[in-house]
């Protein structure tokens, strides 16, 4: 009984090495990449999950953005590509933001990528030349499989707004979707979590 009772200790001991290590593994990706998978949520509920900041005053930092904003009205652009629509929306959404920032509007972007590198030179090129101020970030796209956020394959841009968590409209746009008309439904839902007549 008593080598018995060793060697269950023995077993605890190991499974506590590697819950450390697998922890220790994970603070390493987050800290290289600058994003870890969602955490498990309810269905509807945006998860916490971390980028890599390119732009802003976080820039170059592994920032949690969902747990940064709170409860407030947030709008999360997915791209998959950098396309002209995928700007213009961005340029439009950055102007709601500064139009409504004492009513709490947020917004932050994320570029998919398994290229970093090349593609935060390509966010910060972005973001000088069209003068756009919300946060963009950078993000391996696996982290987001199989959570709340994850949208169609044929999709290359996708727009989540929610408000406490909770997610409030969808819209996801193949290649040459997102025109005038598309960013125009995105922008008044954007702003229709302002008005306190929203239904809930």
């Amino acid at each position: 009984m008593r080598g018995w009772t060793y060697q269950k200790a023995d077993l605890r001991f190991s499974g506590s090495l590697r819950r450390a290590l697998m922890l220790g593994l994970a603070a390493m990706i987050i800290q290289t990449w600058g994003w870890a998978a969602p955490t498990a949520v309810p269905d509807g509920e945006v998860p916490s999950f971390y980028v890599r900041a390119v732009t802003g005053p976080l820039a170059g930092k592994s920032v949690c953005y969902v747990c940064r904003n709170g409860d407030r009205p947030v709008v999360i652009v997915m791209l998959r590509d950098l396309s002209p629509e995928a700007t213009s929306l961005l340029k439009e959404l950055d102007q709601a933001v500064n139009r409504n920032r004492a009513s709490g509007l947020r917004c932050f972007a994320v570029l998919f990528s398994d290229k970093p590198q090349r593609d935060s030179a390509r966010l910060q090129t972005l973001a000088f030349d069209e003068k756009i101020e919300l946060p963009l970030t950078i993000a391996g796209e696996a982290a987001m499989q199989g959570s709340t956020l994850a949208f169609p394959p044929e999709a290359t841009l996708a727009v989540i707004t929610y408000q406490d968590r909770r997610i409030i409209e969808r819209f996801s746009f193949s290649p040459g979707g997102c025109d005038a008309k598309a960013r125009q439904s995105v922008l008044v839902a954007s702003e229709r979590m302002l008005r306190p007549d929203r239904p809930e």
